[in-house]
């Protein structure tokens, strides 16, 4: 789909795929990453804010209010943010509605992600089954066509549609 870049997106994916995905939107202008209020969130900060992110602080779980309060702020005035959908502690591939709830206050269209390495590593041991591509290896990046909730819309039918969406970019580019 021609998307336009620079104009304000939310873009979903699963946190699995979430390795490529600082590098895939480093051209975007004004862009947000939301970071967890952990060690591992302060670990990808640094990195991220010298990409020219603006990190906001916060889960689903911790200081939730004040990072939506935070996120709204910063979508109002033209910014875009990549996030998992399923982040920061899953379940695996169950969209939350945090970003479904952004879109909806905001009338700022929500962008799925899809993402495939040719070859990559698995961490078997994390909650997603984190994938982070081998050297040399290709990745293939699909958009969804933008989808725009109105206030009127029940997030819980989202939730089915987005988690629909995302599985069936990621098998539609799956490398074989």
């Amino acid at each position: 789909y021609g998307i336009d870049m620079q104009k304000p997106h939310i873009y979903g994916f699963w946190h699995s795929k979430l390795f490529i995905t600082p590098i895939f939107f480093k051209d975007v202008e004004k862009k947000l990453a939301m970071s967890s209020p952990t060690k591992d969130g302060e670990l990808i900060s640094v990195p991220l804010e010298k990409m020219g992110y603006v990190l906001v602080r916060g889960s689903s779980d911790k200081n939730q209010i004040s990072s939506t309060i935070s996120l709204l702020k910063y979508l109002k005035k033209g910014y875009s943010i990549g996030t998992p959908l399923d982040g920061p502690k899953g379940p695996k591939e169950k969209a939350k509605k945090g970003l479904l709830y952004l879109s909806q206050k905001t009338s700022i269209p929500l962008v799925l992600v899809g993402i495939s390495y040719s070859k990559k590593w698995i961490l078997k041991k994390t909650w997603d089954k984190f994938e982070i591509p081998k050297p040399f290896s290709k990745v293939k990046i699909f958009l969804s066509e933008p989808i725009t909730i109105s206030d009127k819309d029940d997030l819980d039918k989202y939730t089915e549609i987005i988690e629909n969406g995302i599985n069936s970019l990621n098998n539609q580019i799956e490398f074989r």
